[in-house]
């Protein structure tokens, strides 16, 4: 009997899971380091991004039930109920700035100064889905009778890095990252929707950590050929 309640459970369990069929390959890149002895002073800015939560808020609401008033009719009454209402909120992260902030010092860059030679700016923009990608969403959930679901966002972002002494720009770079991925289910609609492959949040996290990634990739490997870091001691 154990064995059976078990089994019907992992089955359940498999029944209403969802799994990803195809998802975006996160870009490989490689951090350049500072040669040991050598020391450069840069600051960094921008990286600004929101994140969308869901607070639950709970409440009573009084509505309107029938029920038995005798063998042939009904009654109209009035009862209390508890409601959970799901409230969106926007806040602010710093994640991709901490995220940069770790890579530059794993590097070897010095940030906690006053004197910075350097200023790494990174500005994200986004999402954005095209019409095109629309369609094909709708179209991959009804063909598949709401058993899979499509997700997709662009998001690009825009890196200068300037001579502090001077005010010049010494490196001007945009980027574009796209992310899709594909989730599929046996239970329609339930299983798609227990996935957090396509959710908002998840694909716009994706998208900005590897243009974070991609944007230090190519600050290290400029501030270390840097003339200010090749007469760093």
């Amino acid at each position: 009997m154990k064995t059976k309640i078990i089994l019907s459970l992992a089955l359940a369990s498999i029944l209403s899971g969802c799994f990803t069929v195809s998802e975006t390959e996160y870009p490989q890149v490689e951090q350049a380091s500072l040669p040991g002895g050598r020391d450069l002073p840069v600051q960094l800015s921008g990286f600004e991004a929101a994140v969308t939560s869901y607070v639950p808020v709970y409440g009573y609401e009084t509505v309107l039930a029938s029920g038995p008033r005798h063998r042939h009719h009904r009654h109209l009454y009035a009862t209390t109920i508890a409601t959970e209402t799901y409230v969106p909120q926007v806040n602010n992260t710093t994640a991709f700035i901490d995220r940069a902030t770790d890579i530059l010092e794993k590097c070897g860059f010095t940030l906690q100064t006053t004197q910075p030679k350097y200023r790494v700016e990174v500005k994200f923009s986004g999402p954005f889905v095209s019409n095109s990608e629309n369609a094909k969403s709708l179209a991959w959930t009804l063909f598949t009778v709401f058993t899979t679901d499509y997700g997709v966002q662009t998001w690009t972002a825009r890196m200068k890095i300037y001579d502090i002494a001077t005010g010049k720009v010494c490196l001007f770079k945009d980027y574009t990252q796209k992310y899709e991925s594909y989730v599929w289910g046996p239970m329609p609609i339930f299983s798609p929707a227990g996935s957090d492959k396509t959710s908002y949040n998840m694909m716009q996290s994706w998208c900005l950590t590897a243009l974070t990634d991609r944007a230090m990739a190519d600050a290290t490997r400029f501030l270390v050929s840097s003339p200010v870091a090749a007469s760093a001691k």
